[in-house]
């Protein structure tokens, strides 16, 4: 029904301009300045670990302990003609028995973020250069190693073949990225500002939903849609790309009006989205504002339903600009700003305001004349690559055959993240030094590895020969051959 009314919309509205731009006529008055931040019955002072799972639950944990088991089932009664003929009479692997065990998995595979080394058998290494203690008193390598195996999210009985109609790629990873995406928004109400980008998720595998983005730090991998705030980098939204099978509802006016309307539709009233040129259309800016949602977005001058003469636009001077206002929808403007060549830009929030920006040419500081609304989006604009940043920092992917692995690292270096700026908001102002994302990351290994009992390795025992003791025989002066 949103579709249809959307197409509707789209067709009766032919929007018509004016370059007499009229402040008065544009209202903002349901912009948010102020608000967001965590939600949450946490006291101030909690452990990391409280707050990492109360995105990452016990509940969460105990699907995937039951599914790994199911597959390391499955697994066994599907090989067992395979390894029984050559002589191997035990199958190694023990059912998981409690979520502590998991976690204490996933506090390694933290670990393991922190500090890097080649391979995986290295953490348990007797070389003082490569072993790492404290992972060797957390499990036994065999183990990890097993569980790593056999790690599966979803359960294996609900799986449907490819040639399934409702199969999709991420099928598998849908009911954990549920439960992720409710708590992310459950737990945290956004600031005023946001932004929708696209984040890279890097994988060089072939796969059928694999991108290739020339622009960004990962040129190739899983693109992942996300609506992040502009300050700190929230995770609030997400929802990964698989092409036409995906659950991501469509609409007729392209796929970036599907991404940032289906991103927003839990976003409340007044919030400010920042959006690129893929994105940004007359008859979004005007939707999301009969929702009740700004939106700012550079745009591409062939776009339907912009100013007929903008393509011919030419500023002289640096600094100069100029503003379309339209007519029936007074909150839509079109402002144009030349830098150092003209950049197009659509709101539906902003009103035609001047100030100045910052410009360094040739070793000189100079400041030129800026729409506000411009500067205001270079500003926040960043919050998916800050997102991002702060995700590559202590990166927990390693090299897999499994493609799905990748969204799940993913997945949990983003909660992890997002644990971090909930506890850092809440703990904000503190009289303590405030805490680093590597510190929290610490924080939250011990957290997790301390409701789990590590064995001590002590020194080893020496022991001493047991053998008769030696009796000198008067007389003799060679040695007998048993001695």
């Amino acid at each position: 029904a949103n579709d249809e009314e959307a197409a509707n919309s789209a067709s009766t509205f032919k929007p018509s301009w004016t370059e007499q731009m009229e402040n008065g006529q544009i209202d903002l008055k349901q912009h948010q300045k102020y608000g967001g931040g965590p939600k949450h019955n946490l006291p101030v002072g909690s452990e990391a670990g409280d707050y990492f799972k109360m995105l990452f639950t016990n509940d969460m944990c105990e699907k995937i302990r039951e599914n790994t088991n199911k597959y390391a089932e499955f697994v066994k009664s599907a090989t067992i003609d395979k390894w029984e003929p050559i002589g191997i009479k035990k199958w190694r692997w023990k059912p998981i028995e409690d979520i502590e065990e998991l976690f204490s998995f996933i506090a390694i595979i933290l670990i393991m973020g922190i500090s890097k080394l080649p391979r995986i058998k290295d953490y348990w290494a007797s070389n003082p250069m490569l072993g790492n203690d404290k992972v060797k008193r957390t499990m036994a390598r065999d183990r990890f190693v097993d569980i790593y195996r056999f790690f599966h999210i979803s359960d294996r009985e609900n799986e449907v073949s490819p040639n399934d109609p409702s199969f999709y790629m991420m099928r598998k990873l849908d009911p954990f990225m549920l439960c992720l995406r409710s708590n992310f928004q459950m737990h945290f109400e956004p600031y005023p500002h946001l932004s929708v980008d696209e984040a890279m998720v890097k994988y060089k595998g072939r796969l059928g939903i694999v991108q290739y983005m020339p622009n960004k730090p990962v040129k190739r991998g899983i693109k992942v849609w996300a609506l992040c705030t502009s300050f700190f980098g929230y995770v609030y939204n997400f929802e990964p790309y698989c092409g036409r099978r995906d659950k991501l509802p469509r609409s007729d006016n392209g796929l970036g009006y599907s991404v940032v309307t289906f991103l927003t539709k839990n976003l409340s009233k007044g919030h400010h989205i920042y959006i690129d040129r893929f994105y940004t259309s007359v008859v979004l800016m005007k939707d999301l504002l009969k929702s009740g949602i700004y939106a700012s977005g550079t745009v591409n001058t062939n776009r339907k339903y912009l100013p007929t003469n903008i393509k011919n636009v030419k500023l002289a001077d640096n600094g100069s600009s100029k503003c379309f206002q339209c007519i029936e929808e007074p909150n839509l403007t079109c402002t144009v700003w030349k830098d150092k060549k003209e950049i197009f830009l659509l709101s539906n929030g902003a009103k035609n305001e001047i100030t100045t920006v910052k410009r360094r040419i040739g070793g000189n500081v100079s400041y030129v004349t800026c729409p506000k609304v411009i500067a205001d989006y270079n500003k926040y604009m960043g919050g998916v690559d800050l997102a991002d940043q702060y995700r590559k920092y202590y990166d927990i992917s390693r090299k897999s055959r499994k493609w799905w692995i990748y969204m799940f690292w993913y997945l949990l270096d983003t909660t992890v993240n997002n644990a971090y700026i909930i506890y850092s908001t809440t703990n904000f102002p503190s009289e303590k030094k405030s805490k680093t994302p590597l510190d929290f990351r610490m924080s939250l290994i011990e957290a997790i590895l301390k409701e789990k009992r590590i064995v001590e390795t002590g020194p080893q025992t020496i022991v001493k020969n047991k053998s008769d003791k030696r009796i000198k025989i008067d007389g003799r002066k060679k040695r007998c051959i048993r001695c």
